[in-house]
């Protein structure tokens, strides 16, 4: 123990943006770990005892089966959850297609005979399911709220989005699509796919190790805060009616014995009289008991669960749940699309940051599965969510490009400025929509929007639609919306309004060839119309609170613009040209999606497996390269633009800040560091915690040096435990016990507002508990008057010693005061990183520098 206390921590409650949390993929291999490693490998050397060998023979054997058991179960795990996404992508799509199927037939039968009647019901049901849509998102599950791939990029990156991938957020998502997309808004479920492959992945691959790694534990510490409760009330209350002294005390001890343990102490309130508190702690511990037990029925092979501990440790690794949401993320979209290439790619090139060859091998199983799970599911046969074909379309010819290649430049520049329009039309309307914790108010927004959306739909068919008869190669398929006109003919405008946004996708892709003079189904004065019209309706939709993506009305605004243009191009110019506007279409479509959202591999094969469109490749190329130089000539994707405004979610771009170019890691470092001792005293660590709202603290040597790294999550573990199992005095079995919870704590925690110091509810509760005992045990327990006297003596600093020193980081990556700003940069990316702390010459802490401090670097 010190001679005296050492200097408090110095304190700083930081004033920047309230972030959300970071997460931390590596704990490091502190004294404990390599303690048992150490102990491996001295078990298994030549000279070793026999006894310590036959013992170390068996452990790699456990070993080798516990990394074929973890192997085994993350390929099991991947099948899983492509299966379980592809399902999900059918119901998604077979429930608002039967939703926008009902409401075209509904306005196609029965419009012209009660216009009224028609238009009233299409408004209330559309104004129901935007209401269902909005509630699920704003009271039920914020999280759900918007498309979710910008908040899954955040995650990917590294930052803690409160219940983003809860069950609860899952739900909400899957039926607030359905409403959103049934409302006839501008959206789309592709988006939103991404959110709920992510989410179904989080949601698998924590179920086993939260219910088996954490459930005992819960309900250990609800019975010990039970029980430490009922005995602070029992010796409280016979304290003060009986009048005894610490004498009664002592010979009531001698005659039942001295408390051993706190869980003697429990059992023996535990089978006390039955009070109502103490019957609810022996029910939550004989539940335990039997989970225990049942445990080790089904897995009798794992001995007292070594290996199926070790399995799912593994699979509640940070690192390996990140691999998961990628790998989730990517079957969304290739459910979505039918493109378990261009799956992979998105996660790839947008979703995720740190990616591996085990990454991309487990995104690609993930994406073909669900692909296939989808495709086998439907009965239409379609590989994805979004069908579009381009089967009458005459492959394009090398003759083809040298005479039509300007033209297709200057529809996809056409149709990239369409995607940065709306990029800057949702940027500037964003700053007017309610915030989130007007909750009524954005619910009102969303019916409103619905009801705006509606009736621009109705306005534009009736005022701007023109009757015409429909090709005979299209009334077979179901082709056309008859609306207001007569017998036999069918509304332009109506048919792109009033159908599933893939088949009026499709139809306009399959405007191929025709004998000269030959009228398509739609008309360049209507397809321009309906793309103004929905720019306006994509405009209002996105930004709401109901859940939906911009993937299907990117492609619809696309192909409108296209089409138009190629009707026009078609009409302009000699039979001889051979204009397909279906080609246009296809390129207006792929140019508004790179317009959006500034993807360029990924978008190619999106496009090229959901289309069919290998003939068309080259097409499909020239408009991403075009739409992407005309975008990023105006501003940022959709996403990265969001990413950049957001103001709780700190996200690291690939590239770094060109304001941080000429910075060192002095300019943009947090100081002064909030730190700690290697032995620290409780109340010290409680004071730190309470004052601060950080969640990592360097940890410093005698001499003030740099010893080591410890987090927030880590020390509220131990001043969870009791004083002695936090002290450096504790055995080894109970230091891998606080070891094994700290590298679990970040799926024992229920973090519903995970923002920085989000545990000070945790410590309150974990701290009363502390409070309790000591208060307990003050009033129960006689004391030497020399104890008391030491006690006052101490004064503030008079607490129980915390050992830091086994559980923290002893080799953090540390940088000179010097170090280049952009190369820290770098190397948060390239190592996960959560904190880098600042060091002098002489390995003195300076300051520390997390993702939020090169995030506050940037010009706002």
């Amino acid at each position: 123990m010190p001679d005296h206390p050492p200097t408090p921590p110095r304190v700083v409650r930081r004033t920047s943006a309230g972030y959300y949390e970071s997460i931390s993929y590596d704990l490091g291999v502190n004294a404990v770990l390599r303690r048992r490693i150490n102990r491996d490998s001295v078990n298994s050397q030549p000279r070793a005892p026999p006894a310590r060998r036959v013992a170390s023979h068996a452990a790699s054997r456990l070993e080798s089966r516990v990394r074929f058991a973890a192997r085994a179960s993350r390929y099991a795990l991947t099948v899983v959850i492509g299966v379980i996404t592809g399902a999900c992508a059918w119901g998604v799509s077979a429930a608002t297609m039967q939703i926008v199927t009902m409401q075209s037939a509904l306005v196609s039968r029965y419009y012209g005979d009660d216009a009224r009647a028609t238009t009233t019901v299409f408004f209330v049901t559309s104004a129901t399911l935007g209401l269902v849509g909005g509630w699920m998102a704003i009271f039920y599950a914020p999280a759900a709220s918007g498309g979710g791939v910008t908040q899954v990029m955040a995650t990917l990156n590294g930052a803690r989005v409160p219940g983003l991938l809860s069950g609860r957020t899952l739900a909400a998502k899957i039926v607030g699509v359905i409403a959103g997309v049934g409302s006839a808004l501008a959206i789309g479920p592709e988006g939103p796919m991404v959110h709920i492959g992510a989410g179904i992945a989080s949601v698998c691959a924590l179920y086993w190790p939260r219910k088996f790694l954490c459930e005992d534990k819960e309900e250990a510490e609800a019975s010990r805060a039970d029980a430490l409760r009922r005995r602070y009330n029992e010796t409280a209350s016979s304290s003060s009616e009986d009048g005894y002294t610490d004498d009664d005390y002592s010979d009531e001890r001698s005659e039942s014995g001295a408390w051993a343990s706190s869980e003697s102490d429990d059992e023996e309130i535990l089978d006390g009289d039955g009070a109502m508190d103490g019957l609810l702690a022996e029910s939550r511990r004989r539940r335990a008991r039997r989970r225990a037990a049942t445990r080790r029925q089904r897995w009798p092979r794992f001995g007292e669960s070594q290996k199926l501990d070790a399995v799912l440790l593994d699979l509640a690794a940070p690192s390996t749940h990140r691999d998961f949401v990628s790998a989730g993320a990517a079957a969304g979209l290739a459910a979505a699309f039918g493109a378990p290439i261009g799956g992979v790619l998105f996660s790839f090139e947008e979703a995720s940051t740190y990616w591996s060859q085990r990454t991309m091998w487990r995104c690609l199983i993930c994406a073909a599965i669900a692909s296939f799970v989808l495709a086998l599911l439907d009965l239409r046969g379609n590989p994805g969510m979004v069908f579009i074909t381009g089967d009458s379309l005459r492959p394009t010819t090398p003759r083809d490009y040298f005479h039509q290649l300007p033209f297709f430049v200057i529809v996809a520049a056409l149709a990239g400025l369409t995607g940065v329009t709306f990029n800057k039309i949702q940027a500037w309307t964003s700053r007017f929509r309610p915030a989130p914790k007007h909750k009524i108010a954005r619910l009102f927004e969303c019916v409103a929007v619905v009801l705006a959306t509606v009736g621009i739909r109705f306005a534009a068919s009736a005022f701007a639609g023109q009757c015409m008869a429909p090709p005979d190669a299209w009334v077979e398929d179901g082709f056309g919306v008859r609306f207001n006109c007569p017998e036999g003919e069918i509304n332009d405008i109506a048919t792109v309004f009033f159908v599933y946004p893939g088949r009026a996708i499709g139809w306009m892709f399959g405007m191929a060839e025709h004998v000269w003079g030959e009228a398509y189904g739609f008309t360049a004065q209507g397809l321009g119309i309906a793309a103004v019209c929905y720019l306006v309706m994509m405009a209002l939709a996105f930004g709401i609170a109901v859940p939906g993506g911009l993937f299907m009305p990117s492609l619809f605004l696309g192909a409108c613009t296209g089409a138009c243009s190629g009707l026009m191009l078609k009409a302009a110019l000699p039979e001889s040209w051979d204009i397909q506007p279906g080609i246009y279409a296809l390129i207006g479509a792929t140019s508004a999606l790179g317009g959006v959202f500034r993807s360029s591999v990924s978008l190619v094969v999106i496009m090229v497996e959901s289309t069919n469109g290998q003939a068309f490749v080259f097409a499909i190329i020239v408009a991403v390269i075009v739409s992407n130089l005309v975008g990023n000539y105006f501003a940022h994707g959709i996403y990265h633009a969001e990413l950049s405004r957001s103001k709780t979610v700190a996200y690291l771009p690939r590239d770094p800040s060109s304001s941080l170019d000429g910075k060192t890691a002095a300019d943009v470092m947090a100081t002064p560091a909030a730190f700690l001792p290697e032995i620290a005293f409780r109340d010290a660590v409680k004071s730190l915690l309470e004052h601060t709202t950080h969640n990592g603290f360097p940890v410093v040597d005698d001499r003030g040096k740099l010893s080591g790294l410890i987090l927030r999550s880590q020390l509220e573990v131990l001043l969870a435990a009791s004083p002695r199992d936090a002290a450096p005095s504790a055995s080894e079995t109970t230091q891998s016990r606080l070891d094994l919870e700290m590298r679990t704590a970040h799926i024992q925690r229920v973090t519903k507002g995970a923002t920085p110091g989000v545990a000070a509810g945790l410590l309150d509760e974990t701290l009363d508990d502390i409070e309790v005992e000591r208060i307990m045990r003050t009033n129960s327990t006689p004391r030497r008057p020399a104890d008391a006297d030491a006690d006052h003596a101490g004064g503030d600093f008079a607490s129980p010693l915390v050992d830091i020193r086994t559980y923290m980081n002893p080799a953090p990556l540390a940088v000179p005061l010097d170090y280049p700003a952009d190369r820290a940069h770098g190397v948060f990316l390239s190592l996960a990183l959560r904190h880098l702390p600042v060091i002098d010459d002489e390995h003195i802490v300076r300051g520390i520098i997390t993702r939020k401090d090169l995030i506050d670097a940037r010009p706002h």
